[in-house]
Formats: structure tokens, sequence, C-alpha cells
């Protein structure tokens, strides 16, 4: 293919390329251990590239981390963001829990806090399989389906309303501000902006205390009977990665 031999020209590696459909990353690259061959995948759009794109390609499979060319690659990728395939079957919600509403919930923050301007539905996640578990996700965002799920584990008695509505609004600021993504598929998700928002919520100050006492992480663990885990366990599950992204 012209680009296979494009990109070997502008790189100086020997080029193994695979086009690909990926929805989530458009381009990737790994190296043999010589370093004189590079392993490339890219999305389809590519084949169509104009020759400035090509080359801004080959540069960053030269030098990934030198991002040079990575506003040109940033451009051609949201130009072409219709080729990208999109799953486009509904997916299914289920908001009402035994103790909290979430589109109820939902709906308020948005009012509230966003002016109606977030788009995504909610629902419940399904619940765990039964394991030990290390890490619990109290929430994601997902992009590409511009939906938002909550895990069942926050549908107890004891886990106060303040908390599952600050989960929902961390949620919701993802989609309010949207996931920064640069050429490479590496995404930047807790921005400087959305951190000033998040503190800004009434209750982040109660929030934080409440997730900080570990006990009641034992109690949401206890729901299937886990193990007990460290508070910085508990911390590192919070967020989670979309298409490698944390939430």
């Amino acid at each position: 293919m012209a680009i296979q031999s494009a990109l070997a020209s502008c790189s100086g590696f020997r080029i193994s390329l695979t086009v690909t459909d990926n929805t989530s990353s458009m381009m990737s690259v790994k190296y043999d251990r010589s370093r004189t061959m590079a392993r490339v995948r890219v999305h389809r759009m590519f084949l169509s590239a104009p020759p400035d794109v090509v080359r801004a390609l080959g540069l960053w499979v030269k030098s990934p981390r030198a991002r040079k060319g990575d506003g040109l690659l940033d451009a051609y990728i949201r130009a072409n963001d219709h080729q990208i395939r999109r799953d486009t079957r509904a997916a299914r919600t289920e908001t009402r829990g035994e103790h909290f509403d979430l589109k109820a919930i939902s709906d308020e923050l948005n009012r509230r806090h966003f002016s109606g301007a977030v788009s995504a539905a909610i629902t419940w996640g399904r619940m765990p399989e039964l394991r030990r578990r290390r890490s619990i996700r109290f929430g994601s965002y997902y992009p590409r389906e511009d939906l938002i799920r909550i895990h069942p584990f926050l549908d107890q008695a004891f886990v106060p309303a303040y908390f599952v509505r600050y989960i929902v609004f961390h949620e919701m600021l993802h989609a309010y501000l949207g996931i920064e993504e640069s050429a490479s598929g590496r995404q930047r998700i807790h921005t400087a902006a959305f951190k000033r928002l998040e503190r800004a919520f009434p209750d982040y100050a109660r929030a934080a205390a409440w997730q900080d006492n570990s006990k009641n992480l034992g109690k949401l663990l206890s729901k299937q009977n886990g193990p007990r885990m460290s508070l910085g366990g508990w911390l590192s599950g919070m967020c989670r990665k979309v298409a490698g992204v944390p939430s």
C-alpha cells in the first residue's frame, strides 16, 4: 500500500501495517526489539489521508512522545469522525433501584448544575459476579454510547443520598466537559477545569469525607462478602478507563 511506503519513508522504520475499523483508538504502534520494525495499526480513514497527514503520521510513528503533528492528526480524525462505525443499538437502561432513582437524581442535577445541557442516559450497572474483588468503580461514563453507569452496590439503605448524587454529578461532569483525546488515543480525563467544577459541587466535602471513611467501604463490599481492602485500593477503583479512559 502507498501509505505503508510513505510511513516507512517518513519514520525510517520498516513498517508492518494493519488497517482497522476500531472505534476507540485510531492509531497505535509497537516496535520490535531491534527498533528497526514498527507494527502500526491505523483506522481505515487514513487510507485516503492527504500527504501532509500521512507525513504527520509517519513522524508520530518515528517518535510518538514528540507529539509532532498531533494537531494535524487530531483535526483529520475529527473531520472524519463519520467514518467511525458506531453501535447504534440502544442501550437498555434501568434507573429505578430499591433505594435510589437515578433518572430523578440526574434530571435534578442537570437542571441545577448544567442548565439541561447533559444528554447522557443513565443506568444502574449489572450486579457483578461473586468473587473476591480488589476494587470498586462507583461510576463510569461511556462517551461512544453517551451513557453513564452507576455501580449497583450504591443502591443500599446505608449509602447517603448526597454521596450517590455526587457520584452521578461526577460522571455527568465527564459528559458535560467531554473527554480530551490526543491523536494517539491517549485520553485526558480529570483536567484542571474538571477538578475545579467538581470541588464547587455543594456536597463535595461531605461526600469526600464519607468516601474516606474505610468503614463505609467494608459495608459496600460486604454485599458480596468481598474482602476488606485498603483505602488506597478503594480510591483507585473509583474511576475507570473508557476505551482506555478513567471516569
